[in-house]
């Protein structure tokens, strides 16, 4: 019985040596990864770097064809280690998309507005669903978030927000991160948010108190640390069921006032180290 074994697996390894010798076997062989199907294949590249993922055609012949047609990640910098403007316009003629993410870190990229508007307008961005833009100017921010009104998820960090007309009508998740908003504007925000689920908000900086009606919103997560006064009010949010207060740096100065929040169950956890929080209901 041993013997028989050996024998066949002598001759199986044999055949292969031939195959490999004679060139049956293609640049795939032993690559387990490339055996996926080309959707999972494009999920996993839509989730690389864009550098790393336009690379991804020279792994073999089994790979040339996929990063067109994955879900375009797209990570802009003016800085590395992300791609220059100067290059996206290429990017994008060549990926036909869709696209799943739009990445624009724009430090002193003040005379881009035209630019970063066309690039969402271009067939490859049309339908892009994750928009995340930090550093803007607000001529910037003005041109860029009308173009992507289509978008899932959005985060806005390091900011400042100017009145503008602000619709979102699919969007179900945003951040804001060291943003300024004025206490009129924030209201008007969430009012063009129609479909908006999770709100994150850190750092963000307020004049007068910030107030909140979203018949759809499910979750707020509210973390400040600038050492200031900021007071949220919850004034309407019939579906909201977590409101998160994380963590309170010293010397904070949060209060939080729901109003109307029938549907509330989870509230906290607390971690505060010195500073005053002030929660009514």
């Amino acid at each position: 019985m041993e013997n028989n074994k050996e024998a066949a697996a002598a001759e199986s390894h044999g055949t292969a040596g031939k195959r490999a010798r004679s060139g049956d076997c293609d640049d795939t062989a032993g690559d387990f990864i490339s055996w996926l199907p080309d959707a999972v294949l494009g999920t996993i590249i839509s989730l690389l770097p864009t550098k790393d993922g336009g690379r991804t055609p020279v792994l073999s012949r089994r790979w040339r064809h996929l990063w067109r047609s994955a879900p375009l990640n797209l990570e802009v910098s003016t800085r590395p280690p992300g791609v220059p403007p100067s290059a996206v316009s290429q990017i994008i003629s060549q990926h036909p998309g869709p696209a799943r993410r739009f990445s624009f870190h724009c430090h002193g990229a003040d005379d881009l507005c035209a630019q970063a508007e066309s690039w969402l307008r271009s067939r490859a961005l049309a339908n892009v669903q994750e928009l995340d833009v930090s550093y803007a100017k607000p001529p910037l921010l003005a041109s860029v978030l009308p173009s992507a009104s289509n978008i899932l998820v959005a985060k806005i960090s390091h900011c400042d927000f100017e009145p503008a007309m602000i619709n979102f009508p699919f969007l179900k998740k945003l951040s804001l991160f060291c943003v300024s908003i004025s206490a009129d504007l924030f209201p008007r925000l969430l009012s063009g948010c129609h479909a908006l689920e999770s709100l994150y908000m850190t750092k963000v900086r307020a004049v007068g108190c910030l107030r909140l009606r979203s018949p759809t919103i499910r979750t707020i997560i509210f973390r400040h640390s600038y050492g200031e006064t900021v007071e949220l009010i919850i004034e309407d949010a019939p579906r909201l069921v977590r409101l998160l207060v994380p963590y309170c740096e010293r010397n904070d100065s949060v209060t939080i006032r729901v109003i109307r929040a029938p549907n509330l169950e989870i509230l906290g956890p607390f971690f505060v180290v010195d500073s005053k929080l002030l929660l009514f209901q």
